[in-house]
């Protein structure tokens, strides 16, 4: 991949594609994709996390979250991260707020990734339907859970984009 980056797109669709196939493709994707994980360059982890981090289909969630979970336990680069980030925001459903949380806790151990986190945030609160009213009930739910991790500003402008949503 770091000879032919312009075929970085083509392995994300084949690997959303591939992943499709449910159990039948699961031992070679999860053994190709884990070593793409590990051992590729940024633009195709990051291009991959976005295909780990979408929903999917019933047939290919379970893979989908196992492989997110290896990109998640090693990952440390901010663009890749806020990849998730911003593929989480556009899931929906009951997983959004733990990737969301568990991604905003790797971020914020990163240099200047607390601001990312909450300029990403208040960009997709911004821009996405919905995005803000729920993580406007995910910070009443559990205020000390986010309160590490979302600047007051960012608050305030997930709060004021949930009310006028």
């Amino acid at each position: 991949m770091a000879r032919r980056p312009e075929l970085t797109g083509h392995v994300a669709v084949y690997a959303d594609g591939r992943l499709e196939a449910g159990p039948a493709a699961r031992a070679v994707l999860r053994t190709l994709l884990t070593a793409l994980l590990d051992a590729g360059p940024q633009p195709l982890r990051l291009a991959l996390s976005g295909v780990l981090a979408a929903p999917g289909t019933p047939a290919s969630r379970p893979l989908r979250r196992e492989l997110l979970d290896v990109l998640l336990a090693r990952e440390s680069d901010p663009a890749v991260l806020e990849a998730v980030l911003r593929a989480a925001a556009r899931t929906t459903g009951p997983e959004p707020r733990v990737l969301v949380h568990r991604t905003g806790l790797l971020l914020v151990r990163t240099t200047e990734g607390a601001a990312r986190f909450d300029r990403c945030l208040a960009d997709l609160a911004a821009h996405v339907p919905g995005f803000a009213t729920a993580v406007a009930g995910w910070l009443a739910d559990a205020p000390r859970e986010w309160a590490a991790l979302i600047g007051p500003a960012t608050r305030d402008v997930v709060e004021n984009a949930a009310v006028t949503a």
